[in-house]
């Protein structure tokens, strides 16, 4: 049995990916880096339309598409999906990114915010999964799905309780898909980023840059592509015998030392 090369496993021409908040911030890096692929690109957005991103890939040569799509709803989502099969005959990936990120006192946390954190989060990666995987198991040829949790799935941290609890339950989710949809050749995995580079991060919140890159084991906080790499992987068949897995995107922040002991 011959091993199939690297560059063919890499080269997603003909395949369709879809991102879910791919309008702003990592989704627009994980669209770019995917184009790099050769896959057809697919991106939902909310409220602004990524016309600025569109343009660039189109001029870099991509065939691409937004989709208006409110993830919170399984008909929006369920819509989207049948749009992209239209536009390019198919879905092989899909890359659950669409989030919000509020943190609130656990004092004063309302229930509107306790909702509103999980319908986007949670719910959202879900409808929008299960409307992918319907999709894929129509084609009859498989399919890959990437949940992006977060590292605060596995790791407290003060005024994120909601926020933790909506991605911790996104990685048991991806578990649970993965096991119920091994059966028709749908891998699902996740990636957890670490802190991530973002226009106004320093402005936003002050010091977290570096105090983040002082504890990392590689010195520094995450690009776009380092999370975008990752679900590339996932959706290769260098992953062909990899499902239910999470990947921590860190910088090893996870494995901290305990103790400062330099």
């Amino acid at each position: 049995m011959m091993t199939t090369p690297i560059k063919s496993i890499l080269d997603f021409e003909g395949k369709t990916a879809v991102i879910t908040g791919g309008c702003a911030g990592m989704g627009t890096g994980l669209a770019k880096r995917f184009a790099q692929t050769g896959a057809n690109i697919a991106v939902t957005y909310f409220r602004t339309p990524p016309d600025e991103l569109i343009a660039q890939l189109e001029a870099d040569g991509a065939r691409c598409m937004a989709v208006r799509t409110d993830v919170r709803s399984p008909a929006d989502s369920e819509a989207m999906i049948r749009a992209v099969a239209e536009r390019f005959g198919s879905v092989d990936f899909l890359i659950n990114n669409a989030g919000i990120y509020p943190h609130h006192d656990l004092l004063k946390v309302t229930e509107q915010e306790w909702d509103d954190m999980h319908d986007s989060n949670l719910k959202g990666a879900f409808f929008c999964a299960r409307a992918a995987a319907q999709q894929m198991i129509a084609q009859g040829r498989g399919g890959r799905i990437v949940n992006i949790v977060s590292i605060n799935a596995f790791r407290p941290m003060r005024s994120g309780l909601v926020y933790g609890a909506s991605k911790a339950g996104l990685a048991m989710a991806t578990r649970c898909m993965a096991v119920e949809l091994g059966k028709y050749d749908i891998r699902v995995n996740a990636v957890a980023p670490g802190l991530m580079d973002a226009p106004g991060l320093d402005e936003n919140v002050p010091g977290w840059r570096a105090r983040y890159s002082g504890r990392a084991p590689l010195g520094r906080i995450g690009r776009p592509e380092d999370i975008a790499d990752a679900c590339i992987f996932y959706c290769s068949d260098l992953s062909a015998w990899i499902t239910g897995e999470i990947t921590m995107a860190d910088g090893g922040v996870m494995h901290a030392e305990a103790y400062d002991t330099q």
